[in-house]
């Protein structure tokens, strides 16, 4: 096939190869209509039967654009020119499952659950509408930056509704993933997507597949014939429930297997809070880690953090290496639990509670009105509310479901302005009865922001930003001298200096109260996530790579502490005093209580991504993530 590197089809431009295989390439490309990377899958029109293969091609499209599910590529569109045949799909920024299990060797208990809970979540959607995958494996589940699990390539998806060649007799699949029914050539169901995601969640944490031998025969008399190793036998300490959990899915039977994802889930769940009730009794009879005087290099300090969540998995020789790290020092994990046994972080605090928004979408944004009544926004339209305090969200409107909506601001009067995909500014007196306003222009909205009561801010992509001087009545068009997407805006409290922060590395400041904004010279090429100021002087800034920047001078320097151990600090809040939060990737978050000198690392154990923190006039915390999870600090 030609390469196609450089060329525009229809409204995409062909960037660069990502890959190639029996099907076809795919490419990075960029959709010049939208404004947005897209990823372009071209068939190999010359890999079989041409009819059959283009038939087949087309029910990909078809059937893939009917999932519409946080942990499912979206297909964009379908491209049919010049004898190209391509589908054109959401381009996900991250790495292959498969890569990531060859680089660690083996995934933590914890990452195999947290991850292993969305696949269930989006396969599970996908058989509520009436289609199998065929071909779970890690390498058909893509990992992006935030930690999202994305399942691709239901190109050998079948309606169970749907009659067609390949509903008998065809084994369709890869061998290590293979249920017993495919190798047998007999009729194929959602069972076999059951098997193949026991087959995954084995492979991610042993770091190999059920069955490994010589010859593809071997490999699939086995799956036919044999059980493999339980995981008990080589992971010391493992609950029985781990094992129950594999056999249940590796059943030969399908009956046997679980019937659905949703009791899968179920089991998963349970595994989960065994695996944190085990934690808790290991870490209180060991206590408190010794300092070392050994520095181990990065790749052991990255497992340490994994692992000091269920050290008793491991030999104890295992565990005493991990503890002579120095680093642990500089950034010790602690429980939730351990803020409300001394105030020396949270004076006041008590526990923290878990809500749902029954939605399993990410939640992008929270903000509370006051102490009793909050909103939230999210993915695929969604807008909450809370009238109670946080302890149930409900939803108050769905203003569109081709929309994701990115965040929300509350002004003291009341005034809800809410910014999403498409160029679309949400705003009114109540979530429930919104208006709406559609700029010019496809841009990404992501920030949202009023200095005061008139002058608003709205930041997106391509350097986009929109600026209000009646209360958010009218926007205007500001020149940012950028073209990269922009992040969050914030003034310096009781001053007309003003912070914007974005993508690679790009940091802007205005002096005249945000009517003109010229670049600072950049100090990382790393993406800019998010910044707050405790006054005039002090400020942090948090970035890719685990990155953290604090300024004493009012922005005019900044220092840089990095954390590669964790990834995706995705938003930082100053919330009294001196304490500052840093919420970042599988509930983790960083708190300091000397305004950003030295921070604490603090495991929510709610194993999710954590998008957004808020905080109430009463200091009450709230924090948004993915899956429609909201916590709440009080």
């Amino acid at each position: 096939m030609t390469d196609l590197v450089g060329r525009i089809i229809e409204n995409y431009r062909v960037e660069a190869l990502i890959g190639q295989g029996g099907m076809g390439i795919v490419y990075r490309g960029y959709d010049l209509k939208l404004d947005r990377p897209v990823a372009i899958k071209i068939m190999n029109i010359q890999a079989a039967d041409l009819s059959r293969f283009i038939e087949r091609f087309r029910r990909e499209a078809k059937n893939q654009a009917k999932l519409i599910h946080p942990n499912i590529v979206t297909v964009y569109g379908f491209i049919e020119e010049r004898g190209l045949l391509g589908i054109v799909m959401e381009y996900v920024e991250g790495e292959g499952l498969d890569e990531i299990i060859r680089r660690q060797g083996k995934l933590h208990p914890y990452d195999a659950v947290y991850l292993i809970k969305q696949v269930l979540s989006g396969i599970g959607y996908a058989h509520s509408k009436g289609y199998i995958h065929r071909d779970i494996k890690p390498s058909n589940i893509l990992v992006n930056r935030d930690g999202v699990a994305k399942i691709m390539d239901f190109g050998i998806s079948k309606s169970l509704f749907e009659k067609g060649v390949t509903q008998t007799g065809a084994k369709v699949g890869t061998v290590y993933y293979m249920s017993p029914e495919q190798i047998r050539g007999e009729r194929v169901t959602h069972h076999a997507d059951i098997y193949a995601i026991g087959c995954t969640f084995y492979e991610m944490l042993v770091g190999r597949p059920p069955f490994v031998y010589e010859s593809e025969y071997d490999i699939m008399d086995a799956h036919l014939k044999k059980m493999p190793p339980k995981i008990s036998q080589l992971i010391p300490g493992a609950p029985p429930l781990l094992d129950e959990i594999i056999a249940t899915a590796l059943a030969k039977n399908p009956t046997e297997r679980y019937q659905h994802c949703e009791q899968f889930l179920q089991d998963i769940n349970k595994l989960e809070r065994e695996l944190t009730k085990i934690h808790s009794q290991y870490v209180k009879k060991r206590g408190e880690p010794p300092k070392s005087k050994k520095i181990l290099n990065i790749v052991y300090f990255s497992a340490f953090i994994a692992v000091i969540l269920l050290l008793s998995w491991f030999v104890y020789n295992q565990v005493n290496e991990l503890f002579k790290s120095r680093q642990l020092d500089m950034l010790k994990k602690y429980s939730i639990e351990s803020l409300f046994k001394s105030n020396k972080y949270f004076e006041g605090f008590s526990s923290l509670e878990k809500s749902s928004t029954n939605v399993k979408i990410t939640v992008n944004a929270i903000k509370m009105l006051d102490n009793v009544h909050g909103v939230a926004v999210g993915d695929s339209g969604y807008v909450f509310e809370t009238q109670n305090g946080g302890r149930n969200w409900s939803i108050a409107s769905r203003v569109d479901t081709a929309i994701n909506l990115h965040d929300v601001f509350v002004k003291s009067n009341g005034d809800i302005f809410i910014v999403g995909d498409s160029s679309r500014i949400y705003f009114g007196k109540s979530p429930k009865n919104l208006n709406v306003l559609a700029l010019n222009g496809n841009y990404a909205l992501l920030d949202v922001a009023f200095k005061d009561e008139l002058n608003g801010f709205i930041l997106g992509n391509k350097g986009l930003i929109l600026k209000s001087n009646d209360g958010g009545k009218s926007w205007r068009n500001i020149s940012s001298s950028s073209t990269e997407l922009l992040y969050e805006i914030k003034f310096l409290k009781g001053t007309q200096i003003g912070y914007i922060v974005g993508k690679s590395g790009t940091l802007l400041k205005s002096i005249d109260g945000g009517d003109s904004w010229n670049k600072v010279k950049p100090f990382t090429r790393k993406y800019l996530k998010s910044i707050d100021f405790l006054n005039d002087k002090v400020g942090i800034i948090v970035g890719g790579g685990g990155s953290i920047f604090r300024t004493n001078d009012g922005g005019e320097t900044w220092e840089k502490s990095e954390f590669k151990e964790i990834r995706g600090l995705n938003k930082i809040r100053f919330i009294k005093d001196d304490m500052a939060i840093v919420c970042a990737n599988k509930g983790l978050l960083l708190i300091s209580n000397d305004s950003g000198y030295s921070w604490q690392l603090f495991d929510t154990k709610t194993f999710i991504n954590l998008t957004d923190i808020d905080v109430t006039p009463n200091d009450e915390i709230y924090l948004s993530g993915i899956m429609g999870t909201i916590l709440h600090l009080k």
